[in-house]
Order: structure tokens, then C-alpha cells, then sequence
């Protein structure tokens, strides 16, 4: 099979490897999305220098088909979902498998979907609605951090949100948000990025840098600078949730976070639940929010996220 690997920072390179053996069940990628850490890990950052070492087959926004497994999967579309948690331990038992003390993640610990063909556990699997083309089962991961980070700030109808970062996850973020009633602006410093957004319809405003007073703030960027951004324009007595971590440290505005009582909570990824029901979103998902390319564009692919020259907020390679 091909695979895309990793073997060195910096360096992509296309390779025939063994078909994986170990696993329950093997599927046929047939998409596999581009996500903000595998850029990072590509580029060898300090904070994935220290977790990661090439060579890796990264990807882990995986659309795929069932070629081995229970009779009643073969042939199916399915999902991935690429948190491998355990299941036994406290946060898992109450259900918070993203905070899993034992967990992993396909990609990293596991090959990834930049491979023709992985193996995975059947639990990781979610069949994806009749009728979808089977690229838009790559959106469900970035989907699914999305949806956790919108629902954990509450209800949506009438608020006014801000949205720092026109990313994939800012974006679906903007995009959840405006569907449960909110009317939301976003950040974002790319002017293609920022005419792109706009076209969307979905928004009310893109910024360049925020103005005004919010209800709520989405820090999906999480760069040392950004908390303190969305804490700065959030009403007094309203709420700032981190999602983005581009940095390892930032700095927060204390004073303000106390003496006006903002909230502040941290969203990280997604539980089983939340993955499910994104899955069940995408059918909703439009379409341009994503640019689907062949994986034989894998290296210009990364190129044009890297350097800010792609318009749309996502990548999905096809195989």
C-alpha cells in the first residue's frame, strides 16, 4: 500500500509499506483530512519535538471503508473517531473519554489515515449517514472539537459571539454557533482567509482585530497572546472558552477575569458523544467549507496551509 510518511521534520515523502497486520479491523481510507497539528508536527515545533519522532504516518481525520472485519461492517463508510481511550479509568467511567489517563490518538501512538489502508479497533468506528460523500466523514473529528467547545459555553440563541481564529475549528465553531441562534464574528489576520469567510454567508462580520464587547469568546487559536484577546472583549459576567494550543504558556488578565466575574473554561477534543453527534451533523455541513484535493498534492497541500495561501480553513486529501 502507499502511504504518506513523515521521515523527518520538514520532510514528506510517499512510501509502499507492508499492509498493517494487527488490528481488528482493517479499512480502505478513502480521505483523510489535514489538521493544525500535523502541520505543527511537520514543522517540527518545540512542544511536538518533544512528544513526537519520525518517522510517523500522521492523519487522524479519517474517512474510510470496512474491507475486514464483522460481516455486518464490510462495505460500510465509516468515520474515525481517533481518541483510543481505555474505558476503565475515572474520567472514562463518567464518560469524559477525552481526559482518558491512558489515552491515545491514531496518528501519533497509532499509523494514521495518510496510509491506503489502516487497522483499527471496531469501537473507533461511527457509519456515516446514507448518502454523504464519503470525503465529508473527514470533517466529523474537527466537527466533534467544535461542538465540545460550543456546547460547553451553553445555549446560543441570541448571544453575540466572537470567534479568534478563522481556522477549521474556528470555523465550524462559527458555523455551530450561528446555526443555534448566535450571531457571530470572527478574527482573522489572512485577507484570503478573511474574503473566504465572508463569502460563507453564515457569520456577521469578519475582523481583522476585535472590537466591542461580546457575550462569549472562543479562543481557537490559543496563541500567548490570544486568551488575553478574548477575555479583553467579553462583557462583564461573560465567558471566554480556550480551544486552540498553539502555545505552551499565555498570559491572562486576571484583574479583569476576577472583578468582572468572566468565565473561563478549557475545551479539549471531543467524547464519544460528542463524536457521535457530530457524526450525525454532517449531513448539515456545507460543503465549501473544505477544498478536496488528491494526495498526490499532499506536499503543495501542506506548502499552501502553511504559508497562508489557501483560502479555505480545510484540506481533505483523497486517496
Amino acid at each position: 500500500m502507499r502511504a504518506v510518511v513523515l521521515e523527518d521534520f520538514g520532510r514528506l515523502v510517499v512510501r509502499e509499506l507492508e499492509p498493517p497486520q494487527e488490528g481488528e479491523v482493517l479499512l480502505r481510507v478513502a480521505a483523510c483530512g489535514v489538521c493544525g497539528s500535523d502541520l505543527s508536527v511537520y514543522k517540527g515545533t518545540s512542544a511536538m519535538r518533544a512528544r513526537w519522532s519520525p518517522p510517523l504516518v500522521l492523519g487522524h481525520e479519517i474517512a474510510a471503508t470496512v474491507q475486514e472485519g464483522p460481516p455486518e461492517w464490510l462495505g460500510r463508510a465509516v468515520t474515525v473517531n481517533p481518541l483510543v481511550a481505555c474505558g476503565r479509568c475515572d474520567p472514562c467511567r463518567r464518560g469524559l473519554s477525552n481526559l482518558c489517563t491512558e489515552r491515545g490518538n491514531v496518528g501519533f501512538h497509532y499509523p494514521g489515515g495518510f496510509a491506503q489502508q489502516i487497522r483499527l479497533p471496531l469501537a473507533q468506528l461511527y457509519p456515516l449517514p446514507e448518502g454523504l460523500p464519503i470525503w465529508k466523514g473527514a470533517l466529523c473529528e474537527p466537527l466533534a472539537v467544535a461542538l465540545r467547545a460550543v456546547e460547553l459555553a451553553g445555549g446560543m440563541l441570541g448571544r453575540n459571539v466572537l470567534v479568534i481564529g478563522g481556522g477549521a475549528i474556528g470555523t465550524l465553531a462559527a458555523w455551530l454557533a450561528a446555526r443555534a441562534g448566535a450571531e457571530v464574528w470572527v478574527v482573522e489576520r489572512n485577507p484570503l482567509r478573511r474574503a473566504w469567510l465572508e463569502e460563507l454567508g453564515f457569520v456577521r462580520g469578519v475582523l481583522e482585530a476585535p472590537s466591542g464587547f461580546y457575550d462569549l469568546a472562543l479562543d481557537c487559536v490559543g496563541a500567548q497572546a490570544t486568551p488575553d484577546l478574548a477575555a479583553s472583549h467579553v462583557r462583564p459576567g461573560g465567558q471566554v472558552v480556550l480551544v486552540g494550543l498553539e502555545a505552551v504558556e499565555a498570559a491572562l488578565p486576571l484583574q479583569r477575569l476576577v472583578l468582572q466575574e468572566i468565565g473561563l473554561k478549557g475545551a479539549y477534543v471531543f467524547t464519544h458523544d460528542d463524536f457521535s453527534r457530530a457524526t450525525r451533523l454532517l449531513a448539515e455541513l456545507p460543503d465549501e467549507l473544505a477544498v478536496v484535493r488528491p494526495f498526490t498534492q499532499v506536499q503543495e497541500t501542506f506548502d499552501l496551509l502553511l504559508s497562508g495561501r489557501l483560502p479555505q480553513a480545510k484540506a481533505v486529501l483523497l486517496w
